[in-house]
């Protein structure tokens, strides 16, 4: 399997590059550029798709996210990336391009039954769609590789511009809400989440939700922003592009927006044409222009060198509102006929999405465990301090984390469940990278009383043999 993928890796980096006639003639009048595929050593390993000036810079960094494709199929297979000609172009200008190639739509998840695949991408039920969760994914990504490429110091301390298209632009949006301080500047081509449901053509998922979500993220989003649409976008059309973009700058989000005319039979792919070069890029590049670094950002390189601006550790995200569950017990059989309960407490935000779950585990076999999943950016090595009103405290450690979200887990003793049982409030304490102490508070109401009832649910988990 190794074998295999070195040789795809090899194949992918030595594509010839596809380029219409009139491009291919830009491109030999411009500075010499290459094309490279990385793999990112993150906890959860990334591949990314580089375009970069020849040269060992330091360069101004562009970060590109791609979109989620609608169908199965398409978002298991190793994703190619359709906007060359745009990350050549950007390259042409001086910029050192990356784009990080992101995990499927992770559709075996199922928070509700406590599975989780390797990235919350899936908005989930249009009933009550998940979209502030999958946007804060793709921006967690985005800042663990302007973390890694600052390290690197291939790229001008303090110099990003960050660009999205359909699903990646939604992320984008999302990282304009926590205000990097490196991000100078965000441009999005046709953003947005949960277009084409079904497959048909303006049918969107939620759009009231949509459009709160976007507010919701205005409303700390700082960044100048350059939001790019069509008239013929079968994703996302013009009356709720505007509404999206209404929300967020009453927000106080700091965002522009150009509706372009139709585009081929779908606008929503205009970056992706080499042939639209011609129609975006005067816009994006006097947006730079006033945002970011102008014309051949290597020969700026030795004034910018020296700007060693400190670019802080990525944040915990919590919102100032927590709604929790009430305390809800799921019971699971098992192939070997092991009963394994789940007493969960669960807090959303005020648009619903999952912010904190609380899990006490339990197997008739063996002894219970604690669960705790908290946002993502919190020291690991610190773990969670778990305590019940003034009582004294246990430390619980992360085991693992995902793009969104951590997970603390460990066996825990009789003493620990009876004082849930008796308490009325269980506390979580826990500390960001940048040592700030975050707080979460959870009523223990009928957490006894849940615990040692009956369940609301059993799912058996056997094997059927014929």
């Amino acid at each position: 399997m190794l074998k295999r993928l070195l040789v795809l890796l090899v194949w992918l980096g030595c594509l010839p590059p596809l380029l219409s006639p009139a491009a291919a003639e830009d491109v030999a009048a411009s500075p010499k550029i290459q094309e490279e595929l990385w793999a990112l050593p993150f906890a959860l390993p990334v591949l990314a798709f580089v375009v970069k000036p020849v040269g060992d810079g330091p360069f101004p960094l562009v970060i590109m996210n791609h979109g989620i494709a609608l169908g199965l199929q398409e978002r298991t297979m190793f994703p190619s990336i359709e906007y060359r000609a745009a990350a050549q172009w950007f390259a042409k200008r001086g910029y050192f391009v990356i784009s990080p190639i992101r995990y499927g739509a992770s559709s075996l998840d199922d928070k509700d039954q406590g599975l989780y695949g390797s990235v919350f991408a899936h908005v989930g039920s249009c009933d009550n769609p998940n979209f502030r969760g999958p946007g804060l994914a793709i921006a967690t990504l985005n800042e663990w590789v302007i973390d890694y490429m600052r390290k690197k110091k291939i790229v001008q301390p303090g110099r990003v511009v960050v660009v999205g298209q359909s699903g990646g632009g939604w992320g984008s949006i999302a990282l304009a809400s926590l205000n990097p301080p490196s991000v100078q500047a965000i441009v999005t081509f046709a953003a947005g989440r949960g277009g084409r449901v079904d497959g048909k053509p303006n049918k969107n998922c939620a759009p009231d939700k949509l459009v709160a979500a976007t507010g919701d993220f205005g409303r700390t989003a700082r960044v100048p922003m350059l939001w790019i649409y069509t008239e013929n976008d079968s994703y996302f059309g013009p009356e709720l592009t505007r509404r999206m973009h209404d929300a967020f700058v009453a927000a106080g989000g700091n965002a522009e927006y150009r509706l372009l005319s139709a585009f081929g039979n779908d606008g929503h792919f205009m970056i992706d044409s080499p042939d639209a070069l011609p129609i975006w890029s005067p816009i994006v590049g006097e947006f730079l222009e006033k945002h970011s670094i102008p014309g051949n950002a290597q020969q700026q390189a030795g004034s910018s060198s020296t700007e060693e601006i400190q670019v802080k550790p990525p944040r915990v995200s919590v919102p100032e509102k927590i709604q929790y569950s009430e305390w809800r017990k799921l019971c699971f059989e098992s192939s070997d006929g092991t009963t394994i309960c789940r007493t969960s407490s669960t807090g959303i935000d005020d648009l619903d999405q999952v912010v904190a779950r609380v899990d006490l585990i339990q197997r008739a076999d063996g002894p219970a465990r604690l669960q705790l999943f908290v946002p993502q950016g919190a020291d690991l090595q610190r773990g969670v301090t778990v305590s019940i009103d003034h009582g004294p405290s246990t430390n619980i450690p992360f085991n693992w984390c995902l793009t969104n979200i951590c997970i603390a887990a460990a066996p825990v003793g009789a003493s620990l469940i009876a004082e849930l049982e008796t308490g009325q409030t269980l506390n979580l304490s826990l500390t960001d990278m940048n040592s700030k102490p975050i707080a979460l508070t959870l009523p223990l109401d009928r957490f006894a009383a849940v615990r040692k009832g009956g369940p609301a649910q059993t799912f058996d988990f056997g094997l059927d043999e014929d």
